[in-house]
């Protein structure tokens, strides 16, 4: 156990008071050493600017600096869920067309479309394909949609009515 000059003296270091100060502090505490260490800060008697860098004893409430990951991990969070959200604004406004004999059976969402497949994919692909050969046609109708894909799907309908009836595809170009 310390005896009090060697409490002062390490109060002192840990302060970066003076010998006065520090034996005051630690009368009026009764000799504990953080009590005292405490009272000398609530007096604002402790010289923080002297203070060495690493450990540090201190009452007052700071906020602690956040983490630069947690920063990083939110921006890349908040990147994500918007480039999502522009995804589905974007798959909501192109449409999947069905018709059967030139006469539209029924319009779809393209992002309804994606859900299916995601949920449903052993289902839905079949039954487009099977659709195929019942004289379904599927046409995708939105902006920046390619007419190439339009022409793609046609040329498979063409191909399973070819199949079907067994005659060759008319040639598209």
């Amino acid at each position: 156990m310390m005896d009090h000059f060697e409490m002062v003296e390490k109060l002192r270091q840990k302060a970066h008071v003076s010998y006065e100060e520090a034996k005051a502090a630690l009368e009026s505490t009764e000799w504990d050493l953080l009590d005292a260490l405490v009272h000398l800060e609530s007096q604002g008697k402790i010289n923080h600017a002297q203070q060495p860098q690493g450990d540090s004893y201190t009452t007052r409430k700071e906020d602690a600096p956040k983490p630069a990951e947690d920063v990083d991990v939110k921006g890349s969070l908040s990147r994500f869920f918007g480039f999502v959200a522009e995804a589905i604004n974007k798959a909501n406004k192109i449409t999947i067309q069905v018709s059967r004999h030139g006469k539209e059976s029924f319009t779809l969402p393209l992002s309804v479309l994606i859900l299916l497949l995601l949920f449903m994919f052993w289902w839905v692909l079949p039954l487009a394909v099977v659709g195929l050969f019942f004289g379904f046609r599927y046409r995708i109708v939105g902006a920046g949609v390619a007419e190439t894909v339009n022409r793609a799907m046609d040329k498979a309908a063409d191909a399973a009515q070819s199949i079907k009836t067994g005659t060759n595809p008319p040639e598209n170009n």
